[in-house]
């Protein structure tokens, strides 16, 4: 069982979007998938047709069997849940006194029941993030190709480097463009900077920027659902293989 994190140093990149469709693209090459939403914002639930009503989710239910929703495009997923001021406050209180809650909610899961566990984190430094950091073999960190997600790379490294230290199992962190602008000179000089700076690290495909992107959300849809032959698309399929490639004997 893989597990990966996929995190960011600044909010608006687009990191539940991806998160949600390279799940789909998991589950569309026949390897069993789960999702956990450990992000506050809930935002999951819109990628993977999660009925708007529903309240349940990680905060209540915890990591359980009983709690993974099967979503219709072949990905489970546990939601974080719709939750008050406070009961956040107290959930987070609480994965403070166990920095283990979520490494031990994923190891209760049989081994043999998912290929890839996918940790959905919120933008930053934080008590989900280092949850998340002391279960997964790799985390992804997306980024849009700004001056603004470039000054965030080395602080976002030197995080997941605090987060991970003495874990054996960790293989290391990737970099991933999205939403890159076709004819932005400034964003082709950021990802050269970029894989100028961090060589090894660079995924090496970025995510177009894809009005289809937008327009599948919009129906609750992964775009890969949406309009499998679109710019977005392809470059998502790419990104799964590159991951296989890379977590795969």
């Amino acid at each position: 069982m893989q597990v990966i994190a996929f995190i960011s140093g600044k909010g608006g990149v687009g990191k539940s979007t991806l998160a949600a469709n390279i799940a789909v693209a998991l589950a569309q090459r026949q390897k069993k998938v789960l999702l956990i939403d450990l992000d506050p914002q809930n935002s999951q639930r819109l990628h993977l047709g999660l009925e708007p009503d529903e309240i349940a989710g990680l905060v209540r239910e915890g990591i359980t069997s009983s709690a993974i929703f099967e979503s219709p495009f072949g990905v489970g997923f546990i939601p974080f849940g719709r939750v008050s001021e406070t009961e956040l406050e107290e959930f987070e209180a609480q994965l403070k006194q166990h920095p283990n809650w979520v490494a031990e909610g994923i190891e209760s899961l049989s081994d043999s029941r998912f290929d890839f566990v996918i940790l959905d984190t919120p933008p930053g430094p934080g008590v989900f993030l280092k949850q998340a950091l002391q279960i997964a073999q790799r985390a992804l960190v997306v980024l849009l190709a700004d001056a603004a997600s470039f000054a965030t790379v080395e602080k976002i490294k030197t995080l997941v480097e605090d987060y991970t230290s003495g874990r054996t199992e960790f293989i290391g962190l990737n970099f991933l463009i999205n939403q890159m602008p076709t004819s932005s000179k400034l964003g082709h000089q950021v990802r050269l900077a970029l894989c100028a700076s961090q060589p090894k690290q660079v995924i090496p495909v970025s995510i177009h920027k894809d009005p289809r992107v937008a327009h599948a959300l919009a129906f609750e849809r992964p775009v890969l659902q949406y309009d499998p032959s679109c710019k977005a698309s392809l470059d998502i399929q790419y990104v799964t293989d590159w991951l296989l490639d890379c977590t795969e004997p």
